[in-house]
């Protein structure tokens, strides 16, 4: 009698091994999906800061004597339709020439679509916002940054 030295794996083993890989990849699939969102929502919410700071930046320019007072701006004053040197200084900071390409910038789920909006209190105080501006951090409508984020 001849012995056969069959080497590899059966049928069985291989059908197992693709089962369990496919569990896992069910598993992992959504949670990487929330995981990429969710550093997405970062990068927004860093954009996000970036303006609001060069807002701030910008008000507190002694050179410059335009900036805006209370009210909501949205994306009027620094997309060039109200152009002055605030908002060409907010842009300058920003490294823009257009307010369309700091926009272009937002890549979550809530912001796509959304336009940057910017507001200032009575008290000078800044707030940048996409998306929904209430309680926004808490319900993922929206991202909001400075003085009235949650």
């Amino acid at each position: 009698m001849k012995k056969t030295n069959n080497k590899g794996f059966s049928l069985v083993e291989l059908i197992i091994v693709i089962a369990i890989m496919a569990i896992l990849i069910g598993v992992l699939a959504p949670q990487y999906i929330k995981y990429v969102e969710k550093s997405r929502v970062s990068a927004d919410k860093d954009l996000l800061d970036s303006i609001y700071n060069a807002c701030t930046t910008a008000a507190s320019d002694p050179d410059i004597t335009d900036v805006p007072t209370t009210g909501g701006l949205g994306t009027a004053l620094i997309a060039g339709t109200t152009a002055n040197t605030w908002s060409g200084e907010v842009l300058s900071t920003l490294g823009a020439t257009n307010f369309t390409s700091v926009q272009g910038k937002l890549k979550s789920k809530v912001a796509k679509g959304s336009n940057i909006n910017i507001e200032i209190d009575g008290k000078g105080n800044f707030t940048v916002w996409v998306g929904s501006s209430t309680n926004a951090n808490a319900n993922s409508h929206g991202i909001v940054v400075g003085a009235g984020a949650d």
